[in-house]
């Protein structure tokens, strides 16, 4: 790469079909091409949130629509003002509260206020399923399913904080957490004979 500042691979115009590292073929110079990534990687987490409150029932359009116009602005080589890029990356940081309270929202009316709780780690003697990613209600349906058949449910990493809702930790075969960050989550899942259940936004 010959210019460490600039790459882009955004668009179908990309230099060779790998990525411009000089300038945009476009016509985008390297600061516009910062821009645009940091608002596709905030709106990836705001889609992903959006997304989980949106399981549960709960729903914005406004929000819905900072997304689709704001992913537009990023897939179409109308507009190269990097100032108005600023602007949507400031926005982005105010949806993500807005998007973060939708779903604490969702998540407290559906599962109840969560306290503290105290969360056995490692597994249990006999059968399980690892439940991983971000997913309250994935993890609620398969409580439901699996209650009474002796099937012991576990979350992975990022989960945790399910215990703590009242809704959820009164399955007694909720019987644990393991795992430590989400990127170790290879090492571990080969460590147990469980099946893993994964929504699709999980990493």
């Amino acid at each position: 790469m010959e210019n460490i500042n600039m790459f882009c691979y955004q668009c179908s115009q990309t230099a060779g079909g790998k990525g411009c590292t000089k300038a945009g073929v476009c016509g985008k110079d390297a600061t516009l091409a910062k821009l645009q990534d940091n608002l596709i990687f905030a709106l990836k987490g705001i889609s992903a949130y959006l997304y989980h409150a949106g399981e549960l029932g709960y729903r914005d359009k406004e929000l819905e629509k900072f997304i689709s116009k704001s992913l537009y602005s990023t897939l179409t080589n109308v507009n190269f003002d990097s100032a108005s890029f600023v602007r949507a990356g400031l926005d982005a940081g105010r949806i993500n509260i807005d998007v973060m309270r939708l779903l604490k929202k969702a998540h407290i009316e559906s599962f109840g206020e969560p306290e503290p709780a105290k969360v056995s780690t490692g597994t249990k003697k006999g059968k399980g399923i690892i439940v991983t990613g971000h997913s309250l209600k994935l993890l609620d349906e398969l409580l439901q399913k699996t209650e009474g058949t002796g099937i012991n449910v576990y979350t992975h990493s990022e989960l945790l904080p399910a215990h703590g809702y009242p809704a959820l930790r009164k399955y007694q075969h909720l019987a644990g957490n393991i795992g430590k960050a989400w990127y170790d989550q290879k090492d571990v899942f080969s460590e147990y004979p469980f099946p893993i259940l994964a929504p699709p936004t999980a990493p």
